[in-house]
């Protein structure tokens, strides 16, 4: 282990609070304000671009002054290590938080939020895109204070990235990062940190991510979709802002996210308006120095009542409350909790053989009543595909819960080619006792792998005309492209994926790579080829 040094330029060394492959991090004391500070030091060689990076993050933070970003103070070279001397947080990162707590209140989460914003926001009119944004880089001292940290990767309008990161590069942390920056980091706007911020709100208030967090393509696809479970469907307490919030917040396209950070800080505290910010600030110091181990309940401040309530405005209140208690269920769980049950569905298929994004999945309730057996045409049960952990060899859907009253039913579920019967009974809210919910778990075995039928046709994509006698077909077996006519029938099975390749005397062949599910027993190719000669017309 090596020798801690006893100072760094100028800094007496008090600890080494980090170390890894490009570097370390050092409390230190400065001279003359004694007050302790962070060295940051870079002892990576060969590697100009990771050292423009580090002297670019150290010009960017020294020209911030925001309360809720980290301050640097100096930069400095010395051998041939680079360092940055940095304002020194006594406390832990909001990762950590979360690790500790589990999950953070809908008031709390919203507190440590805004400043982060605030700090985003102010980063964003400077021209600097974090690009980074995540519960780690948010730094939380024992007086309550927020920072934002590690601007490595950011980019500024200033210096256009000076080449540092490339066309096509991937830079951030892929749980973080939107459908736009996986594909291409180089081009990313403030648009990026927005939808980060989205994921890390769904953290904060829920434990978990959102999208699992590796590069894998089935997570690609569904950060792609924007498919994950909303968090007050993991978290039941939440309020419900945070799905408002995150479900702008994330979505895929960035055209119909927020657009600028003060859109969101203005929602934000439309709602924190209502709570003390003095009692948040004290539960968050509290938690952060160890003298409240569980939140407290943050009661809304009573508003001031007028002795006149305009009639329509009080019907209208009336109302709007009264569809949001039965849109959400509480209804039932209030009033008549012995006249009906609430049911939840959720469904797991095996991801073996399976392309997700075919796999067409269905389901309808009936009333087991021993004899007609009517479909219940005014319940719906929609199960939709949510995110889970990539080593799980199932795909999980759930359904919005729906309210039943108490008795015996069936479900039919279809999914592709294959049909799932199961009878099951609903007791009431009262009689199911703990949540008052019926939990109705399904699940479908995997699918052996059959025989492939595969059908070809070609014709020319110009004029149409059939070009089935001329165009020979191949398959990629073992390396090498084999005739589809001199293939044995049991050759190519489902649950696989084939490449084929359909090609004519004077045109571009066409490639397929298909993933065959194991229900999809049939295959028909109709490939248009492009003649060699064809040239487009000019977009001119």
């Amino acid at each position: 282990m090596a020798e801690l040094p006893e100072s760094i330029g100028k800094y007496p060394i008090e600890a080494l609070l980090a170390r890894g492959g490009m570097g370390a991090v050092f409390k230190a004391m400065h001279p003359t304000l004694k007050r302790r500070v962070v060295l940051k030091k870079l002892t990576i060689k060969g590697s100009a671009s990771i050292v423009e990076r580090f002297k670019r993050e150290a010009r960017i933070l020294m020209d911030f002054k925001h309360d809720n970003i980290v301050r640097v103070f100096d930069h400095f070279k010395e051998g041939s290590s680079h360092y940055m001397v940095m304002e020194y947080v006594d406390g832990m990162s909001l990762d950590a938080l979360i690790k500790r707590q589990r999950s953070l209140s809908t008031e709390l989460s919203l507190s440590i939020f805004l400043r982060a914003c605030r700090a985003l926001a102010y980063a964003h009119d400077m021209g600097v895109v974090h690009r980074d944004i995540k519960p780690a880089n948010i730094l939380i001292s024992k007086k309550g204070e927020v920072k934002l940290a590690d601007f490595g990767i950011a980019s500024s309008d200033e210096d256009e990235d000076s080449g540092l990161t490339k066309e096509g590069m991937t830079l951030g942390t892929p749980s973080y990062m939107p459908p736009e920056q996986i594909e291409n980091s180089r081009n990313v706007d403030k648009r990026a940190d927005i939808y980060a911020m989205g994921i890390m709100l769904y953290e904060m208030t829920t434990g978990k991510k959102p999208f699992p967090g590796n590069f894998c393509p089935e997570t690609v696809n569904l950060i792609q979709k924007g498919r994950y479970r909303r968090p007050r469907a993991v978290n039941r307490t939440l309020k419900p802002i945070i799905d408002r919030l995150v479900g702008k917040l994330v979505r895929p396209d960035p055209r119909r996210r927020y657009q600028d950070m003060g859109d969101v800080i203005r929602v934000v505290e439309r709602h924190l308006r209502r709570y003390s910010a003095d009692e948040l600030d004290k539960a968050l110091v509290g938690l952060m120095s160890g003298t409240l181990q569980d939140e407290p309940r943050y009661r809304p401040r009573r508003k001031k009542r007028f002795v006149v309530v305009p009639v329509a405005a009080a019907l209208i209140a009336g109302a709007a409350g009264a569809w949001y208690a039965y849109d959400e269920g509480y209804l039932y769980h209030w009033f008549i909790p012995d006249r009906y049950g609430e049911l939840r569905t959720g469904l797991r298929i095996p991801k073996a053989g399976i392309a997700p994004d075919d796999l067409s999945v269905r389901a309808r309730l009936f009333l087991d009543d021993g004899d007609a057996m009517p479909e219940l045409t005014d319940a719906r049960v929609e199960l939709r595909r949510v995110p889970g952990d990539a080593s799980d060899p199932y795909l999980s859907y759930e359904a919005d819960p729906e309210f039943l009253k108490p008795g015996l039913y069936r479900i039919k579920v279809v999914a592709g080619g294959r049909v799932l019967w199961e009878s099951f009974r609903v007791p009431s809210i009262a009689e199911a006792g703990e949540d008052g919910a019926t939990e109705l778990r399904l699940r479908l075995e995997e699918e052996p792998a059959r025989p492939l039928s595969v059908r070809t046709s070609a014709r020319d994509a110009v004029d149409g005309s059939d070009l089935s006698g001329r165009a020979s077909v191949t398959v990629l077996r073992y390396g090498s492209w084999v005739a589809l006519s001199e293939l044995p029938p049991e050759a190519l099975s489902t649950g696989a994926v084939h490449k084929f390749r359909i090609s004519a005397e004077g045109y571009r062949p066409a490639t397929f790579s298909l993933l065959i599910g194991n229900g999809q027993d049939e295959l028909r190719l109709n490939a248009g080829l492009v003649p060699v000669s064809f040239e487009p017309p000019s977009k001119e």
